[in-house]
C-alpha cells in the first residue's frame, strides 16, 4: 500500500470545512466530504488529482474514469464533466488532493527531458484525461509536499521544487503524454489538445465550427471525427457544454441571469434559458450553489 493512514490524517487536518480548502501552495487544494455525492456537473481543471480515501468517478460523455487510493487522475485541459464521490461515510470521509498543472514548469521540464530522448520515450495518448496507478516516487513527492505545508518557511522555500519533482515523476510515468498535452504549443502534444485550449480561451464569443477547424488545420469533417474520438462530444457540443457550466458557476456566485447570459456568449436570453434547463434540468433563475467542489 503506497498511501498510508498518516498521510490521510495530515491532509484531513488541513481541511477547514467540507468541500474545498486552498492550501499555502496556490495550485494545491484539499477536498473533504463526509457524505457520498451523486453525479453532478462540474468543470474539471487541468490538474493531477489524488484520492487518499474513498473513491471518485468522473464521467465525460460516454467515457468514465474511476480513481481511488493508489491511483491518480491526470486531466490535461478544461473539461465539462460529471463527478461523484463514493465509498465514504462520516467515519471514513472522502479525502483528496488536486495539484493544478503549471504549464510553464511542465514546459521547462519537457525541454530538459528532451535532451534525454533515448530514455524518455512517451506513449501517445488517445484521450485528454486518464487514471493510472500511483508509483512510489509520485507518492513520496506527494507526501513531502503535504509535510512542508505545516512549516511556513519550509513551504515557501521547498514547495515549488517538490511540485517540480512531482510533475517530473508524472511525466516519466505511463500517462506522461497527458501532462505533455497540457502544454498547448508543444510539437508532440495530441492534435486535439491545442484545439481544446483555443476553445477554452474563446468560448465566450461567437466562435463557429469553421473557425475551430481552421485553428486545428483540419477539414470540418476530419475535426469532428478526431475531436469526438478524444472527447466523446462534437466540437460545438463541447463549446455549448463549457458555456453552460461557466454560466452555472457564475449564477452560484450571485451574478444576474442576464449578465450571465451575455457573459458566456449567448445573444438570446430565451435561448440561454431553454438550453440551460435542457442541460441541467432547472432554470437559470432557480440554479443553486451546487457547482461541485469535489476535485
Amino acid at each position: 500500500m503506497i498511501i498510508d493512514q498518516s498521510l490521510v490524517n495530515k491532509v484531513f487536518d488541513l481541511a477547514k470545512s467540507e468541500g474545498v480548502t486552498p492550501t499555502a501552495v496556490s495550485t494545491l487544494n484539499v477536498y473533504v466530504s463526509s457524505n457520498e455525492i451523486p453525479l453532478m456537473p462540474m468543470v474539471l481543471q487541468p490538474a493531477i488529482c489524488f484520492v487518499l480515501q474513498g473513491k471518485k468517478k468522473v464521467v465525460a460523455g460516454r467515457v468514465h474514469y474511476e480513481y481511488s487510493p493508489n491511483t491518480y487522475l491526470i486531466n490535461s485541459v478544461i473539461r465539462p464533466v460529471e463527478a461523484s464521490v463514493l465509498d465514504v461515510n462520516k467515519d471514513q470521509p472522502y479525502v483528496g488532493l488536486s495539484l493544478g498543472i503549471d504549464r510553464h514548469v511542465v514546459g521547462q521540464l519537457m525541454m530538459e527531458m528532451n535532451r534525454w530522448d533515448h530514455e524518455t520515450k512517451y506513449v501517445e495518448q488517445a484521450t485528454l484525461t486518464q487514471s493510472t496507478s500511483l508509483t512510489v516516487p509520485i507518492s513520496n513527492a506527494l507526501e513531502r509536499l503535504v509535510n512542508v505545508l505545516s512549516e511556513p518557511m519550509d513551504c515557501d522555500i521547498l514547495a515549488s521544487s517538490i511540485c517540480r519533482d512531482l510533475y517530473y515523476q508524472v511525466l516519466k510515468g505511463p500517462c506522461g503524454g497527458l501532462l505533455r498535452n497540457s502544454v498547448s504549443h508543444h510539437a508532440g502534444a495530441n492534435r486535439i489538445a491545442p484545439v481544446v485550449h483555443y476553445i477554452e480561451q474563446h468560448f465566450e464569443r461567437n466562435i463557429d465550427i469553421e473557425e475551430i477547424a481552421d485553428v486545428a488545420g483540419m477539414s470540418v469533417s476530419s475535426l469532428h471525427e478526431h475531436f469526438k474520438l478524444v472527447t466523446s462530444v462534437s466540437p460545438m457540443q463541447y463549446v455549448k457544454s463549457l458555456r453552460l457550466h461557466k454560466a452555472r458557476s457564475m449564477l452560484s456566485q450571485g451574478y444576474q441571469v442576464s449578465e450571465v447570459c451575455f457573459g458566456v456568449g449567448y445573444s438570446s436570453p430565451s435561448q440561454f434559458s431553454r438550453e440551460f434547463k435542457r442541460y441541467f434540468g432547472i432554470t437559470p433563475s432557480n440554479a443553486k450553489s451546487s457547482v461541485a467542489t469535489i476535485g
